[in-house]
């Protein structure tokens, strides 16, 4: 018997946790086969990633116990339906503002989030860089040229508390105009009624599933076909 605690809304999700599992989902969802060994073995990443306990740990634990434990998750995951983010959120009394039509954005951001070859890889730092303290501007500055607002500070903040359902928002976002956005986000709809299908490689980061071909993707390309799209939505 092991003793762990799970989100019960996707808001409780930290940015990375919900990354991973964007990560995997379409292997899962994407299997034919029902093999427990496999499902069992997704079953305990799933609940790993959640809870912070090593797998390790998490395999010691009883199987009813994991696999009721999983289902809860998916069930909490199944709820979701993607909508453009609110693009505003409030942490411990502060509100963080995010500028969706980036002809307004600063030219540091635009600078900083070209940097950014997978945003799935450090999800805090592109949330960092997007959603800004309201009323200040990026790397805001005093009358002595110092950094009120620093990007690695907010970056702290958001890795902990950032709403869960604004960062898959803030994601599809991004990415609804191609494939990956269909492959990853969408296929979280239909991950509980295929639960018995599922097999996973042993290793989150497995060349052959959606980590590896994520990773291959050119993300500045594809930054700079967002900012066009934007802006034409604009003009």
């Amino acid at each position: 018997m092991i003793n762990i605690t799970l989100p019960t809304r996707l808001d409780d999700c930290k940015p990375e946790q919900l990354a991973k599992w964007l990560l995997i989902s379409e292997a899962i969802k994407n299997r034919k086969d029902d093999g427990i060994v496999r499902l069992l073995e997704f079953q305990c990443q799933l609940l790993s990633i959640f809870s912070g306990v090593p797998i390790s740990k998490i395999k010691k634990g009883n199987v009813d116990d994991i696999q009721d434990a999983s289902r809860s998750l998916i069930d909490m995951f199944s709820s979701y339906e993607y909508k453009e983010p609110s693009g505003k959120v409030k942490i411990d009394g502060v509100t963080y503002i995010f500028e969706k039509d980036f002809r307004f954005i600063s030219t540091g951001q635009i600078i900083d989030l070209k940097l950014i070859e997978d945003i799935s890889e450090n999800p805090s730092q592109s949330l960092a860089i997007c959603y800004i303290e309201e009323g200040k501007d990026y790397c805001h500055e005093d009358e002595r040229g110092r950094v009120l607002n620093p990007t690695n500070e907010r970056m702290k903040i958001f890795k902990e508390s950032f709403p869960g359902e604004e960062f898959l928002n803030f994601f599809g976002f991004f990415l609804r105009d191609y494939e990956t956005r269909s492959l990853a986000i969408l296929g979280i709809q239909t991950l509980r009624m295929k639960m018995k299908a599922m097999e996973m490689e042993a290793q989150l980061k497995t060349p052959s599933g959606l980590f590896g071909r994520l990773l291959s993707i050119n993300y500045p390309k594809r930054w700079e076909r967002v900012w066009k799209r934007l802006q034409d939505n604009h003009m």
